[in-house]
């Protein structure tokens, strides 16, 4: 019973996780490259704060922190 319970845990798991992957990302990959293109245009005018590539690592850090809990 016990590796039957952590089968379910696992779908359950997965599931989850593919359900969040639909909501945060486009469905297409030229919606995202849309997506990616206002971004870049918003930074360039100055209307969203410039990221640098430090700014993604200490983010992929802070997620991985999250997921950790």
């Amino acid at each position: 019973m016990c590796k039957k319970a952590g089968k379910n845990k696992v779908a359950e798991e997965e599931q989850v996780m593919s359900v969040a992957a639909n909501l945060e990302r486009p469905c297409t990959i030229s919606e995202s490259i849309m997506q990616s293109c206002k971004e870049v245009k918003n930074m360039r005018e100055g209307k969203t704060p410039k990221r640098s590539l430090n700014d993604l690592f200490a983010n992929i850090e802070k997620w991985s922190k999250e997921e950790e809990r």
